[in-house]
């Protein structure tokens, strides 16, 4: 029997597998995965600017093991209504890598800059 559209399917599964693992960009820890993803607002990804007026191109992940949230949460300028945030930082070398949100659940907001599929 030939099965050409579940072999495609299996290798972007392959493919999406192969690039799982997200790292801090400055030091290589491995902070999240792809597969963690999550839509909030309506989607993955997001642009937010701070009171400061610095742009951030954000996404957003159920989980980022790596990062670590540090402070007291703040519901002062949040972008995601309902919920609080903390600065989020990278476990080994401690950039600043977004933001986690906690509210009825908890995620994180990373900022898209700071992470790469590349382990160094």
């Amino acid at each position: 029997m030939l099965q050409t559209a579940p072999d495609r399917e299996s290798k972007n599964q392959t493919s999406a597998e192969e690039i799982d693992e997200l790292y801090c960009s400055a030091c290589g820890h491995l902070v999240t995965r792809a597969r963690w993803r999550l839509s909030r607002k309506g989607d993955h990804q997001h642009t937010v600017f701070n009171p400061a007026g610095r742009l951030f191109r954000i996404v957003c992940f159920s989980d980022a093991p790596g990062a670590a949230p540090e402070g007291t949460p703040s519901d002062e300028f949040t972008w995601f209504p309902g919920y609080k945030w903390l600065i989020a930082i990278c476990r080994n070398c401690g950039r600043h890598m977004g933001w986690q949100f906690v509210g009825g659940d908890i995620f994180f907001a990373l900022i898209k800059s700071h992470l790469t599929d590349k382990k160094h």
